[in-house]
């Protein structure tokens, strides 16, 4: 198990040792969409917003009356938002995966952590939600959220759905 958790803590540093944004996709309350490109742009409602990085970990997205704050807590991004119809927190949207990968490439390594999960937490897989999908010399790793849990699952597995371990990343 130790091991697990040492090579999901490689993968996760390994994921966010890049200054740049990965590729996120966030649903705000009032209609907010959040979308950001590898490396690239972010875009709010579907236009290109003016991003402002205050170090490796923050940033500011502006655009469409909406400031988004987007931050970096140990691989998890968190978006909250500010308009003037009020602020609140963003909630990732399911299946989101790097865009240097097509959507589908994980897609055996996600449902192999998926039942992984499910069976470690007896909680159906329906209820469960992909919140990151990272790649590395390692594994693919996933992040899954469980309804309860107040920090996510990490899983590791190979492209073929070989898992290696999964744990709850949280106390």
């Amino acid at each position: 198990m130790k091991k697990v958790l040492i090579t999901v803590f490689a993968l996760t540093m390994a994921g966010t040792a890049s200054a740049a944004l990965p590729q996120l996709n966030y649903e705000c309350p009032g209609q907010i969409q959040m979308h950001s490109d590898e490396g690239g742009p972010v875009y709010i409602n579907g236009k290109e917003a003016k991003l402002k990085q205050f170090n490796d970990n923050y940033y500011e997205a502006k655009g469409a009356g909406v400031t988004l704050s987007i931050s970096n807590t140990g691989g998890q991004y968190d978006v909250s938002y500010t308009s003037k119809q009020g602020s609140g927190v963003c909630q990732p949207v399911a299946g989101t995966t790097p865009a240097a990968a097509p959507a589908h490439k994980f897609n055996t390594a996600e449902k192999a952590c998926l039942k992984a999960v499910s069976d470690k937490t007896d909680v159906a897989i329906n209820q469960l939600k992909v919140i990151e999908v990272l790649e590395a010399e390692a594994g693919i790793g996933v992040f899954i959220k469980v309804p309860g849990a107040d920090a996510p699952w990490s899983c590791l597995s190979d492209k073929q759905g070989h898992v290696q371990g999964a744990a709850y990343t949280g106390q």
